[in-house]
């Protein structure tokens, strides 16, 4: 792998968009590339541009103090960009890079609005996965491979442990703590989600060992309301089937009753109607009174006639009897009084016989009639009766003829007295035949209204037991809804058994004792049991992956400290060879300073055993790790070892070869050195130019100087320019080509 072109534009003087190629090889090695310029041309700014592609976020290495510092800000002549790209080719046909692509392009962009992106061949990424690509291809924008303006000594006068950090990209160990670094925050990360699963799952677990107490007084009320249900089933379909039989019996009794009290009712109705019509006809009282009335007034026509049959015969009697001095019939006063008793007794007989409704009243009339009729003939008898002296006298000729019509008129008032009497008495019989006839009508409808009487009790009595069991039905059905729902889904009843009811009881009792359960703690219980075996699960996995990431950080561990020691030990031998070849003698050596790491656990049990152990037996306890790397440094002529004591160009030229020594054992694919030889004389920058002799066989050298020993050992010579408008510019020039061109001149 190489660095094959590096694009710039907008970036701090390179307002323009310039490139800078870059060739494979040169003089039988990789080649070495020198950047000129005056100072404030903006040459820097070409190590600064590939520092800042591979994401650097130190505005301070970066020389700035904004992240828009690193955007042209403008000039007089030009305006202000709004923003800033750089793109660093590299050529992976090699494979170098742990990535499918024969040419790698790292690009960074940034705006002035402070939004930024990296992309790797044009497709965004995280700055992470830009930073593991680096460290898998054994470079970095904080390492060897870019050495910044002043910062050649920065590994000799950083603290041990920054040295170590320096240390872990050049012994090829960064990706590794990369990993090593990422699989440990993944730790910390998992623990500290174990430690929250744990402490979810000891607050979840009482309520899930609650809910799963309740779970099964559920399933134990489940069975029992299942049992519960099924002996219902039977129950209910044997009382349903019973019920509907029972029912279905009592129509079968009623329907023969029901049409005999029809028929029955219509017999009553008929002989109610036939009562009504008979009540309707001309009551028999009217005939009797009609025939009691023609009967009277034929019987005071016959008394009248009689009183004037008297009365004539009295006169013809006086006339013929004048002289008479005592006559033998009846004084008048005996008459009167007489008559008087037999028209009293005559209208007593009219009003009973008025009053007479039955056949027995009847017959005690006709008695009194007869006796009636008999003291009316003994007082005629006694009218009728000759006078014991009877004297001749003159007798009005008109009487007898009076009497005679009078007589006439009283046999024929006698004849229609006999007719009425005859009509009364056949109206008696035939009334006591029409009340014979309508008593027996009478009595036959109160047989019939009693037999319909007894017939709607038993149809009511029935009935009545027909809506006992309609009712209980009704509330069976109800109870059934309630219970179990729609009775038609019930089935046949299969036998039964007379402690079903007690069962039953018992099954509610049991229910009861068990308790009622909210409906909604089965759905908490899934939640929570799924949540609990999720968390379960979870910490399983976190423990299992904590146990993996320990297993990977040992591994890993195992592969740096290897690693490490290895190419740490080829560093140390290289930095004293190029020590001695810079300086022409002397002595340098790198020195690993380690301690022991002890956890506050190992501590506090340290400290516990350390009360009991005596004073000369403890000892500390922990894992031993490198806490940094000193620097001893002995130029040629000299006893110094500390490189505080150094000189200016001696820790230059120390750190020179410090850097040839880790370029040497690990070389990066690309080597930016910004100006490391500005403090070196004519003599140590020609020692320093021959080191590239050695290096360039295995790296490709990016320079930026002023030193001339440097420039001749480049093949190609880039010239930084600032013109008016404060835009730096390149002129290149291929040294090789120019060498070239001149021999064949």
């Amino acid at each position: 792998m190489y660095l094959q072109k590096l694009e710039i534009q907008g970036f701090k003087s390179f307002a323009n968009k310039t490139v800078l190629e870059f060739t494979p090889k040169s003089r039988g090695g990789k080649s070495i590339t020198a950047i000129v310029g005056p100072n404030g041309s903006g040459k820097s700014n070409v190590a600064d541009a590939v520092r800042w592609v591979l994401g650097e976020q130190s505005l301070k290495l970066l020389r700035g103090k904004k992240s828009e510092d690193v955007i042209f800000s403008g000039s007089p002549k030009k305006p202000r960009m709004g923003f800033a790209e750089v793109s660093l080719y590299l050529n992976n046909e090699d494979g170098f890079a742990p990535i499918d692509f024969r040419e790698v392009v790292l690009t960074r962009r940034v705006y002035r609005s402070g939004e930024s992106e990296y992309l790797i061949n044009k497709s965004k990424v995280r700055l992470s996965d830009v930073l593991l690509l680096l460290a898998q291809s054994n470079f970095g924008q904080k390492t060897y491979a870019i050495i910044g303006q002043g910062m050649v000594d920065a590994m000799l006068l950083a603290t041990p442990l920054e040295r170590k950090e320096f240390f872990d990209e050049a012994t090829g160990v960064e990706q590794y703590q990369m990993k090593r670094n990422q699989a440990l925050n993944k730790l910390k990360a998992s623990e500290e989600n174990l430690r929250q699963a744990e402490a979810l799952f000891i607050e979840i677990e009482p309520r899930v060992k609650s809910l799963t107490r309740q779970m099964k007084r559920l399933a134990e009320r489940s069975q029992v309301e299942a049992e519960l249900k099924d002996l219902q089933k039977k129950y209910y379909s044997h009382l349903w089937k019973e019920l509907n039989g029972k029912m279905k019996t009592e129509e079968t009794r009623l329907a023969p009753l029901l049409e005999k009290k029809k028929k029955l009712e219509g017999e009553v109705g008929e002989a109610e109607e036939k009562l009504k019509t008979m009540e309707k006809e001309q009551p028999t009282s009217d005939l009797f009174r009609k025939l009691q009335s023609e009967y009277e007034k034929l019987f005071e026509e016959k008394n009248r006639l009689r009183e004037r049959d008297m009365v004539i015969k009295n006169k013809m009697a006086f006339a013929q009897h004048a002289e008479l001095v005592r006559p033998m019939a009846m004084p008048a006063s005996e008459i009167e009084m007489t008559v008087e008793d037999l028209f009293k007794s005559y209208d007593n007989f009219v009003k009973k016989l008025a009053k007479a409704e039955d056949a027995n009243s009847l017959a005690d009339l006709k008695k009194e009639a007869e006796d009636l009729r008999k003291e009316f003939a003994a007082f005629f008898a006694k009218l009728k009766r000759e006078p014991a002296k009877k004297e001749a006298a003159k007798v009005d000729p008109s009487l007898p003829k009076e009497l005679e019509k009078i007589v006439g008129e009283i046999e024929k008032i006698n004849r229609a007295l006999t007719e009425v009497q005859v009509k009364i008495e056949n109206f008696n019989r035939e009334q006591e035949a029409e009340r014979r006839s309508f008593f027996e009508l009478q009595r036959n409808l109160q047989l019939k209204q009693h037999e319909l009487y007894l017939l709607s009790s038993e149809i009511n009595a029935i009935q009545v037991e027909g809506a006992g069991a309609a009712a209980r039905r009704e509330d069976l059905e109800r109870e059934i809804r309630q219970e179990l729902g729609d009775p038609r889904e019930l089935g046949e009843p299969a036998g039964f058994e007379s402690d079903w009811h007690e069962k039953i009881f018992k099954f509610k009792h049991q229910l009861e004792l068990i308790g009622g359960i909210d409906p909604e703690t089965e759905k908490e219980y899934k939640e929570s049991s799924e949540r609990y075996e999720f968390l379960k699960t979870q910490i399983a996995d976190l423990r299992g992956a904590i146990d993996s990431l320990m297993k990977v950080i040992g591994e890993l561990d195992g592969i740096i400290k290897k690693q490490f020691d290895a190419a740490f030990h080829k560093i140390n031998d290289e930095f004293g060879k190029y020590f001695k070849i810079l300086f022409g003698g002397g002595k340098a050596q790198l020195i690993l300073k380690k301690e022991i790491k002890v956890d506050e656990e190992e501590i506090e049990a340290a400290e516990g055993e350390a009360a009991e152990e005596p004073e000369k037996e403890k000892k500390k306890k922990g894992e031993e790790f490198i806490a940094g790397i000193e620097v001893e440094a002995t130029p040629p002529g000299k006893r110094l070892k500390g490189i505080g004591m150094l000189s200016g160009g001696e820790r230059a030229l120390t750190s020179i070869a410090l850097l040839s020594a880790i370029i040497s054992n690990n070389p990066a694919p690309f080597v930016v050195l910004d100006e490391v030889d500005a403090a070196l004389d004519e003599s140590n920058s020609i020692r320093f130019a021959n080191v590239f002799d050695e290096l360039t066989d295995k790296t490709q050298f990016i320079l930026i100087t002023h030193n001339r020993a440097t420039m001749q050992k480049a093949s190609i010579l880039y010239g930084v320019t600032m013109e008016a408008d404060g835009v730096s510019r390149l002129l290149s020039l291929n040294l090789e080509q120019a060498e070239r061109a001149v021999g064949a001149a």
